[in-house]
């Protein structure tokens, strides 16, 4: 996902103005000049975070670490409210990716209702951007998996209206925040519908068509979109199982490190994912 430093560019402007009137106010002890450095420093500072968050992988916990690290001391520091927005959203994803590679489940529990969290003071700034439900959500999600699924039934509506509230709000950049991730709200959509049980609403027909959805829409396509599409296909008929089989030998003959430049410590693993699906369907 991209991080919006034209918009925090263009927003420098308005606060030159704002300073402007608050020194007629008597705070002449301190100059536009100053404080517009500040916030540059404000929006230099977010992008360590995001050099950090660049760097993530599951051998070194570190840039995950220095990036938590640096977001905890931006929350809500900025005058430029679309900031302090994108500093909770990677605060969400930073935790995310932690809460997949923590050992117990306990530990995954943790981290990623802190996720959720972080969405959710994203989304008290501002709800009408799609990030913010997308992210808590598949926190959320993460959270149900390690909790179980049976155990976390209770989280279904609000999981489902996480994703369908993002589809039905752009993304910060203006696009249809059902593309965010990758189509991640369908992706996660059809992941909901293949774990639950039937008789707690799960369906394998309404998992096929929105994992299809997820990767039939998508220009940039997210191996693991493939995974779940396949694992839901492989509990099908002989033909969804002959698909299967081909859309993993197809994800599989590509280069990870090709696919989505700005996903690539994901697909490193997803594949690893697909190599493991793919063995087991015969």
């Amino acid at each position: 996902m991209q991080f919006y430093r034209s918009n925090f560019r263009k927003s420098l402007a308005v606060v030159v103005g704002a300073i402007a009137v608050m020194i007629s106010f008597s705070f002449s002890n301190v100059s536009s000049a100053s404080l517009s450095a500040a916030e540059k420093s404000l929006g230099n500072t977010f992008d360590g975070a995001v050099a950090a968050f660049s760097q993530r992988s599951a051998a070194n916990p570190a840039p995950i670490e220095e990036a938590l690290l640096i977001l905890k001391g931006l929350e809500n520091k900025s005058d430029d409210a679309d900031l302090n927005y994108d500093v909770f959203i990677l605060e969400a994803r930073a935790y995310y990716w932690k809460g997949l590679h923590a050992v117990t489940d306990k530990e995954k529990m943790v981290l990623h209702e802190l996720g959720q969290n972080s969405a959710e003071a994203a989304k008290t700034l501002n709800d009408g951007y799609a990030e913010a439900y997308y992210f808590a959500g598949i926190n959320l999600a993460r959270w149900g998996e390690a909790n179980g699924v049976i155990q976390s039934l209770f989280k279904k509506d609000q999981l489902m209206k996480y994703m369908n509230d993002a589809m039905n709000r752009p993304s910060r950049e203006g696009q249809a925040g059902e593309s965010i991730d990758g189509y991640g709200p369908d992706r996660t959509l059809g992941r909901i519908y293949f774990k639950l049980p039937s008789m707690f609403g799960g369906s394998h027909p309404q998992s096929v068509n929105f994992l299809k959805k997820s990767l039939e829409d998508n220009t940039y396509p997210v191996p693991l979109s493939v995974v779940y599409y396949a694992e839901t296909l492989s509990n099908g008929s002989t033909a969804e199982i002959a698909l299967a089989k081909k859309l993993l030998d197809e994800l599989l003959s590509q280069d990870p490190s090709t696919i989505n430049p700005a996903r690539i410590p994901e697909n490193l693993e997803e594949f690893e994912q697909a190599k493991q699906l793919r063995a087991k369907i015969r």
